[in-house]
Parts: C-alpha cells; structure tokens; sequence
C-alpha cells in the first residue's frame, strides 16, 4: 500500500515523507520491522519507541511514524498520538478484517472475562455460527489455535495491535462471522483497540486489581469504561457497585442483568440447582423466561452464563440455542478445574488472583466440602502490592489450611512477597504454613490431605509457566499434581 494511502484521513502534524513510498508492513518493534516497514515509535510506562529509530533504520524501515521529531535526516511522519495511530493503520493495512464479521463482542471487567467470553462461543457454535475467540488462555479460530504466537511467550488477554490485526485477517480468511474477545483494561487504556466497533461490550464486574498500574479504582473504571464508547449495546452487570458509574454517560444502549433480584432487562427468576456439578435456574428475559444449566459449579458461574445469555439473546440467537451452548460447556481450563485423581481428596487449580475472585472460589469450594479446605496461593511480583494482605486475610477467614507461596515473583524476592501476604494472617488462628517453593508447597498440601479435603491451588489456573528473576520456566500444576498422585501426566 502507498504511504499516502496508508494515511489518507489520518491528520500528520507534520508529513516529511514521499507519499508513493511502497509500505507492506507496520511495526512497533525495531526489531521485527523490515524493508518497506513503517516503524511507529510508542512511549511506554518503561521504553520509549524513539530510542530505536537507528536499529529501526538499520533494519531496513523506510519511513518513521513519531511523536518527536527525529534529529536525523530521515523520512518520517509526526503525529500528535502514534498509540491511536498505530492499531488505525495496522487496518488499513489489512484492509479492515474488523469490518467483515457479523458480530463482534467484547467482554471487560476484573474477572470472569475469560469464562464469559467461552461461554459465548459455546452458545454462538450453538446457533450455527463459526467463532473467533481471543482471550487470556488462548486464541482460537474456530476451534484451531492461532499459531503464530511465540510459544515461549505469555498470552497476553488483549493481543498487540500487531497480532490483533493479523489475527483477524486470518479469522475473516477462515471464515469466521462471530468475534469475541477479551478487552483488559491495560489494552483500553493503551489504545490498542482504537478503530475498532463492537455490536455488544460486556461489563462482568470491577474489583481491586492492577492497582500498581492505574494507582486508584476511578482510574481503573475510567478505562474499562471506554469500551463501552465504541460499542452499540453495553451489557452491564446492575448488581456491581460500580454499574452507575460505568454505564452512566456512555453512548451504548444499557441492558442490565442482575442475579439478586434487581430490576434488570435479564435476571434470575428462580435458582434450581446449585452444587458441585453445576447450576441450573429460570432466568426471566425481554425473550420470555428460560430454563438454563450449566455444568460449572459456583455462584459466580450464574453471573457469567447470564451474562453470555444475555448477549446472545440481544443478537438475536434463539433462546433454545442459548440454553444448549451453555448446557454443552462443561468447564474452562484453569476456572475452577478439578484434576482427575484417584485420591480420598480433591484439588481444585482456579485463576483466581484478586481478593474477589479467590473470596468467590472459596466460597464456593466450601458449599461440597466434606473435610477440610486448603487454600495454597501466591501473589504475583511487579503488580499491585496492596492487594496482597487482603488475600491473606480472606484465605484465612475462608479456608481451614493456608498455605502461602511463590507465584511469578519476577523480579521482587519471594520472600518479600510472602511477608506481604503474612500481614493479613497475622491474627489467623487457622493452620498457616510458608513454603517458598511452589512445587515443594504443593507437595506439603498433598501429603498432608485427608479423605474428604478440597485443595485449592490459586493465582495460576491455565498457566503452563512460572516467571521468576532467571526468566520464564515451563510449570504445569496438573503434572506436578499427576505424577505425585500416581496418576500420571493429564
């Protein structure tokens, strides 16, 4: 594609660059960029893109997209904001794979985005619909992984703009029609999506999480919220305290749900069945009532299969489709996962990483518990540290057994962790162990379980990696689990 067409309607402040230059790629990383690439220098909370215009150049860019005016003699174009410029020409390029799909759908929220966005898929592959989904465990098309990924590497919940568009490109080749994708607050806040339009964003819920990044709740808000400028229809979860300040202003057009009774577009009429196996109840829609059943205990799962009802039901699926997509889900890696062993006990591997989510998976643990409830957990280093007491104190008040650990301490001493956590248990008078390492942690708990015992293992859930100063190491829970039970590798 010419330069110039690459930026047609894209106001330059400054355009020093001939306009038929030939560009066949877009980049952001100097080191990827090549002959004919376009590099566009972004400015980060730790790098600035400026400082690799050489490498760039090296690499055979044959023009820069800036914030700042280079000091060499180069062809470039000056923006006022390369990060909204960015993901803009990367459709271009691509020529607007995001405008070939029938339904494109959004979910945002601390948690439950990830189950949300599977059960949607469940219910979309239902009526007769291919999928695309994009998300925190993986990227799919259809039901085949996008593999261009660097395997070594970790998913990040919103993909780059770079792997976003490429993505697409080859969702639309597959012929995909239904999109639905994860929208993290880092990716709204770092514009990442500008550009793109969705038919239907999902608000789950807001909890104390990436504190370390956004510094206060409003802030944290104020850029979920902005998924719901570029969508025609926004799903909020009325029961959240934060439903008005989230919904309040935005162009969408608000459909509530609501699991408490609240006056509410999609809500529980009547619960039927809430147990280990999973949960069933009559909810009440602008579609009439309908029976649902899911095979995924908790009651955060009521949330979020009403949720995915009620997106699909604003898109016109069949409400006898809705209930057999989400009769069909049986799980999500790593969302309340029970590894098969042969065991008197069972151990559970949940996601669960915020105070909210592991008060949920605990609580839920606790409905079928017939002995004792462990719960081993860690916190992640680099990331909101004010979050970690509060954990402590809710695994202590939730569970019988606690046991505090490592979990991606990346460059902070474990140690230093755990001593964070140990604030919230300091008055605990439950049984509270400290085992620096996680393998050797989960060892403690197995050995020491009795028939009738629930272990959770917390905070990694899908993940297959641990990430410590050395660098990222290829870590699986399951095996660990497996193999010290006998049971061999899942």
């Amino acid at each position: 594609m010419k330069l110039g067409a690459l930026f047609s309607d894209i106001k330059a402040i400054t355009f020093a660059a001939d306009p038929e230059t030939e560009i066949i790629q877009v980049s952001s990383d100097s080191r990827k960029v090549r002959a004919g690439g376009a590099f566009v220098c972004l400015k980060g909370t730790k790098y600035d893109g400026h400082i690799w215009i050489d490498a760039a150049l090296e690499n055979g860019a044959s023009v820069i997209v800036c914030q700042e005016k280079p000091r060499q003699d180069i062809p470039y174009i000056l923006m006022e904001d390369t990060r909204s410029v960015l993901p803009l020409l990367l459709s271009r390029l691509y020529d607007h794979p995001e405008k070939s799909f029938r339904h494109m759908i959004a979910i945002t929220g601390t948690n439950g985005k990830t189950t949300t966005s599977f059960m949607i898929k469940s219910i979309f592959e239902a009526a007769g619909h291919k999928t695309g989904l994009i998300g925190t465990t993986k990227y799919l098309i259809g039901d085949k992984p996008y593999e261009k990924v660097d395997p070594a590497a970790a998913f990040l919940t919103t993909p780059d703009p770079e792997i976003l568009f490429d993505l697409l490109a080859d969702m639309r080749e597959a012929g995909v029609d239904t999109v639905i994708m994860e929208a993290s607050s880092h990716a709204l806040f770092f514009k990442k999506l500008t550009g793109l339009h969705f038919n239907y964003g999902v608000f789950t819920n807001l909890t104390q999480d990436h504190l370390d990044f956004h510094k206060t709740m409003d802030e944290y808000l104020a850029a979920k919220k902005r998924l719901f400028f570029m969508s025609d229809v926004g799903v909020f979860n009325c029961d959240d305290p934060h439903f008005n300040a989230i919904s309040e202003g935005v162009p969408a057009a608000v459909r509530r749900f609501s699991v408490k009774g609240k006056e509410a577009d999609y809500r529980v009429k009547q619960m039927l069945r809430e147990d280990e196996k999973g949960i069933s109840y009559l909810a009440e829609t602008p579609s009439g009532e309908l029976l649902l059943d899911v095979e995924i205990p908790g009651s955060f799962t009521v949330y979020n299969s009403l949720a995915a009802a009620a997106v699909a039901l604003e898109a016109g699926i069949d409400p006898a489709a809705v209930a057999k997509g989400l009769k069909a889900l049986s799980g999500v890696k790593g969302r309340i996962e029970r590894i098969p062993t042969r065991t008197p006990y069972s151990v559970f591997i949940d996601f669960a990483h915020t105070p909210d989510a592991l008060e949920n998976i605990l609580t839920t643990l606790r409905e079928f518990t017939r002995g004792r409830l462990w719960c081993l957990f860690g916190c992640g280093g680099d990331r909101d540290k004010s979050k970690r007491p509060i954990m402590g104190r809710i695994a202590g008040e939730l569970s019988d057994v606690v046991v505090v650990t490592s979990d991606n301490s990346r460059t902070e001493e474990k140690e230093d962790i755990i001593r964070d956590i140990m604030e919230g248990l300091t008055d605990c008078k439950k049984e509270v162990k400290t085992i620096v390492d996680r393998t050797e942690a989960i060892h403690w708990c197995l050995s020491h379980a009795r028939p009738g015992d629930v272990i959770l293992l917390a905070g990694k859930g899908h993940e297959e990696y641990e990430i410590d100063k050395t660098g990222k190491h290829p870590y699986s829970e399951r095996e660990i689990v497996m193999q010290y039970t006998g049971d061999g590798k899942q």
